[in-house]
């Protein structure tokens, strides 16, 4: 018995009808060409997303605002995009708030530091009280340098002044207190920046390479919409798996753990890193030639390349 859907061909074999060559290969091709549409329009979403949240994470900064990521598109990325908009919130409300605290535990301490200044000049004893003003000046150092590093992740608006001239004062500074410090560079260079910030940045390297070099040199180069400023020494250098430790907070070169009138608070290089961060830049530790450490502070100029 024969079924109606089937027929029996020349050979005497039971099949199906066949279809039309044209109309098989219309479909193959269709179904090929969305297979290939849908990957690629996926493929170029992702990366789309991946590019989007790359470069709203490379804009988040403390320092300065940024757009928030656009909330728009399917349900899932909008959902994503709300999530790292509030853990950006949240980071920055955190992040103020410890610098809120920093700064405000740092300026009230100037006042039980003062009467206790004044307290010491009551002792009879010369060198107990020799001693006690130097621990109180040590202290009174340190809070200057955690409020100048504080101050520096603050916004201020870039203003445009002369770097050469405010390189050579700081280098005048130095060498009037008897330091060997020298600038090199063009006589005057307009930029964009935030002038007392790269003073400070600036003079804690300087302050630095003094301290463990006889020769510093302060030179500076613009090429395009970058600034560079080296400041280099002669010294006996950072070994290079100590550079990057040397960039924390409170970390100092010194191996002696001694608080003298030469050691620093390990404040310097971080004020500095921390300035050149607001600036778009950053902070590089290298070895200088033929001996010594050469610090180049990169900064972008805020009245090029906007």
């Amino acid at each position: 018995m024969v079924l109606p859907a089937q027929r029996r061909d020349t050979r005497g074999s039971i099949g199906f009808p066949e279809l039309p060559p044209f109309v098989s290969g219309l479909w193959t091709s269709t179904l090929l060409f969305l297979i290939a549409s849908v990957t690629l329009l996926g493929v170029w979403a992702g990366r789309a997303l991946s590019s989007a949240f790359a470069r709203a994470a490379e804009d988040f900064s403390l320092s300065r605002s940024s757009a928030p990521l656009p909330e728009t598109g399917p349900e899932e990325i909008r959902s994503t995009a709300k999530a790292l908009n509030r853990m950006r919130e949240r980071i920055t409300t955190l992040m103020n708030d410890r610098t809120r605290m920093l700064a405000a535990i740092s300026h009230d301490l100037r006042t039980p530091i003062t009467r206790l200044r004044l307290r010491s000049e009551y002792i009879d004893d010369p060198t107990q009280r020799a001693q006690t003003l130097h621990d109180l000046n040590q202290m009174q150092s340190m809070l200057e340098s955690v409020l100048s590093l504080l101050r520096s992740e603050s916004a201020v608006k870039p203003t445009l002044v002369d770097l050469a001239a405010l390189l050579q004062m700081v280098c005048e500074q130095f060498s009037d207190c008897g330091h060997a410090v020298t600038y090199r560079g063009p006589a005057r260079a307009a930029v964009t920046v935030r002038p007392d910030e790269i003073i400070r940045a600036v003079g804690n390297l300087v302050e630095n390479a003094t301290r463990f070099g006889t020769e510093v040199t302060v030179a500076l180069s613009l090429a395009g919409d970058q600034i560079v400023v080296e400041v280099c020494d002669n010294g006996p250098g950072i070994p290079d798996d100590k550079k990057a430790a040397m960039l924390e907070p409170f970390v100092r070169g010194e191996e002696a753990r001694t608080m003298d009138d030469t050691a620093g608070f390990g404040l310097g290089l971080s004020i500095a890193q921390a300035v050149a961060t607001a600036h778009g830049g950053l902070l590089l530790l290298l070895d200088n030639e033929p001996r010594g450490l050469r610090a180049r502070l990169l900064l972008s100029n805020a009245g090029q390349g906007s």
